[in-house]
């Protein structure tokens, strides 16, 4: 009985204790054991001289031990408060060092921008304004490109381990919680080997190929785009011979090795290739290239990032 009467009262202590400490009471204890004189303390710290005997007075209650010898020449440390010293200076520092780093990533100042570019994509001529700035005016932000499928794209967006995506308007213009901004105004056009019959063509429909292997990449890749290419062929009467490629990058090796023919948009590497032509055809979808992000990412520094590149402020 009496262990534990004794327990229950070291508890209430360090209930008590845990309740009552504070940084501010955490600043005023260093701040005073450094000064090792109340008067120069206070001056420190703002205040007057019995607030702050009274702070230190209140923090001794609390934790019931003494803190400090104090006679009218001298104030002294006590062992526990030598003890306590070196334990709330690592505690109050890393504290304020905590702080000013999440400050800092709430302001967009550091932490990290992740952005995903869909494969085959030309942006190179896209970021380099937007990065000199970031390494000038953020030094202290890392921005991590990468390339993605469609799909990858959406599902890595909405899964918050991408910030932004670069990608065409109709894969991200009627999906929930994303938002986007239109790049560059592009358009479809029919991609074919450089000895392709209609090569030299200055405009073709697609009706011109319904004797061709068309080459899109699969559903598992994107859910949009074999749709709509498949659908603008029927409404041009005749129903596409198919072959799916697993990635853009696949379908561009295939239309590059003459098997068949695709739908590109004029932002596509192929576009400066002398082994294909991109023919101008009839608008089978919009592929203007577009900036997207999930509205339920709170990265700071992606609202940064896109007031930065397009030089106007966020809609």
């Amino acid at each position: 009985m009496i262990l534990l009467q004794k327990q229950a009262k070291y508890d209430r202590i360090e209930h008590r204790g845990m309740l009552a400490m504070n940084m501010i009471q955490m600043k005023y204890f260093i701040t005073a054991a450094k000064c090792l004189n109340f008067t120069k303390a206070a001056d420190k710290l703002f205040i007057t001289q019995p607030a702050l005997s009274r702070q230190i007075a209140s923090m001794e209650a609390e934790l019931n031990m003494q803190l400090f010898i104090r006679n009218n020449r001298s104030v002294r440390l006590t062992p526990a408060a030598v003890v306590l010293l070196e334990g709330f200076e690592k505690i109050y520092n890393d504290y304020n060092v905590t702080v000013a780093k999440a400050l800092n990533s709430f302001q967009g100042l550091s932490g990290e921008l992740n952005i995903g570019i869909l494969d085959g994509t030309y942006v190179g001529d896209l970021f380099p304004g937007v990065l000199q700035h970031f390494a000038t005016c953020y030094p202290n932000v890392k921005i991590n490109l990468q390339n993605y499928s469609f799909n990858a794209l959406v599902e890595n967006l909405y899964g918050n381990k991408l910030d932004l995506i670069i990608t065409l308007k109709f894969d991200v213009e009627h999906r929930e919680k994303m938002k986007y901004r239109i790049i560059e105004e592009t358009r479809d056009h029919v991609v074919v080997h450089k000895n392709h019959r209609l090569a030299n063509a200055s405009y073709v429909k697609l009706s011109d190929f319904k004797d061709d292997t068309f080459i899109m990449v699969s559903t598992e890749d994107s859910e949009e785009s074999p749709k709509l290419i498949i659908d603008a062929c029927k409404m041009s009467g005749f129903n596409p011979k198919v072959k799916f490629a697993s990635s853009v990058q696949e379908e561009m090796l295939w239309v590059q090795a003459g098997v068949g023919v695709c739908i590109l948009d004029s932002r596509n590497l192929l576009s400066n290739n002398d082994s294909v032509r991109f023919l101008d055809t009839d608008i089978i979808s919009d592929p203007s290239l577009t900036m997207a992000w999930n509205v339920d990412n709170y990265n700071p520094m992606r609202e940064i990032f896109v007031d930065n590149f397009f030089g106007t402020e966020e809609k």
